[in-house]
């Protein structure tokens, strides 16, 4: 992504996929057993699945269908396999991986902070997966 580019980035729709990552990343917490029972591959793409899935029956509710976006599935599924499930957990390690999560989602999807390229480029990045479903499979990210 060059550095002169232009985006226009709807608010509302910003707070909306704060919302989703953050329910999903509350999801993911609250329903992990513990290494021993999800060590298994097919055992986490499991509940992932189960969590991205409540998530997205949580979005539908309000007329949002998250779904169908296996690109956003895959995108979270990509992250949270590498920076939750197969990172190394004693009791106190989840609880400031936990909060690393939230402050690192929060500064993504925060409109008020200043962010560095790596940030701004993260929310480009999720904002054009997360709006495939807003649009019904098409890319809306305006180029300015």
């Amino acid at each position: 992504m060059t550095v002169n580019k232009k985006y226009v980035i709807i608010r509302d729709r910003v707070e909306i996929y704060k919302d989703f990552t953050l329910n999903l990343l509350y999801y993911i917490v609250d329903y992990y057993l513990d290494d021993k029972t999800l060590s298994d591959d097919v055992d986490i793409k499991n509940h992932y699945n189960f969590c991205f899935n409540k998530v997205c029956d949580e979005f539908n509710k309000e007329g949002i269908d998250f779904s169908k976006n296996e690109v956003l599935r895959e995108y979270f599924y990509q992250f949270y396999y590498l920076q939750f499930y197969k990172i190394n957990k004693d009791s106190n390690s989840q609880d400031i991986t936990i909060t690393h999560f939230i402050k690192f989602w929060k500064n993504v999807f925060n409109f008020e902070k200043q962010k560095n390229q790596t940030i701004l480029s993260t929310l480009i990045e999720i904002y054009t997966v997360f709006d495939t479903s807003m649009n019904k499979e098409k890319n809306i990210l305006e180029l300015v």
